[in-house]
């Protein structure tokens, strides 16, 4: 595992808190749980999630799924315990520490589900790739990630300034639905979700807390300058949107 990737692990690993702060990362879960549940075709599926956290997704993937096998992935050891913990005594449950990345599991899955993990991929394309090959004929990919635009106030504050904000680049839609996956279609939607805190460092203590504070390659900003960035986000009236994609990854049936 290369050392950016984990840092990101470890960030999450150490995301006591994460429930707390989680507003945002519930209600998306809870948006694309319905997008699968119309969706999703198999009766009893096969099911694997990428990115389960604390379990947010995949509780509701537990209710859903029927006499079906529900696993779920993380590539942080104690967000597996904490999903774990949330799931007590749910059949059919199988946990498991695993870089989304580099899957090490056999094809055959009903649904592949992932809410806002995708964004920490290193190789999005390539790694949605794998996944969908992972698939059984029919089955669906369903995938919450970030898109361009997302903390654009926070970007702004920056810019305004002449700073660059060390938030990681996102995607934009085209470039999401323009991606390749053989054997599969793709539809791509967007949607804004917006978030309101107290302040600035209200903002940045809800990164922390859900281990997203893992900034992107640029220089982290010196005390004055941040003070400076705070103002004038805190003059936008200290708002940040999440700019949602959601991807749906159909493998075509076979013959």
């Amino acid at each position: 595992m290369q050392s950016w990737k984990q840092a990101v692990a470890r960030a999450f690993d150490a995301a006591e808190g994460y429930d707390g702060a989680a507003a945002i990362q519930a209600e998306v879960a809870a948006r694309l749980a319905e997008r699968i549940a119309g969706a999703s075709r198999a009766a009893a599926p096969r099911i694997l999630e990428v990115g389960c956290g604390t379990g947010l997704l995949t509780a509701a993937l537990a209710r859903q799924r029927g006499r079906g096998i529900l696993v779920a992935s993380d590539i942080a050891p104690a967000m597996i315990q904490r999903c774990r913990a949330r799931l007590t005594g749910a059949a059919n449950l199988h946990v498991t520490v695993m870089d989304a990345e580099r899957p090490c599991l056999a094809p055959g899955f009903d649904l592949i589900a992932s809410s806002l993990a995708a964004q920490w991929f290193e190789d999005l394309p390539g790694t949605l790739a794998r996944l969908s090959a992972l698939l059984a004929p029919g089955g669906l990919m369903a995938v919450a990630t970030l898109a361009e635009g997302t903390f654009a106030e926070w970007r702004a504050a920056h810019a305004a300034l002449g700073l660059e904000a060390a938030t990681p680049r996102y995607p934009a839609l085209a470039e999401l639905a323009g991606l390749s996956l053989p054997g599969c279609t793709l539809a791509v939607s967007g949607e804004p979700v917006i978030e309101v805190h107290a302040d600035g460092r209200a903002f940045l203590g809800a990164l922390r807390a859900i281990g997203a504070g893992t900034p992107g390659t640029r220089d982290i900003l010196s005390a004055g300058a941040l003070r400076r960035v705070l103002r004038l986000f805190e003059a936008g009236g200290a708002r940040v949107t999440y700019e949602v994609a959601t991807l749906l990854i159909r493998r075509r049936e076979q013959g």
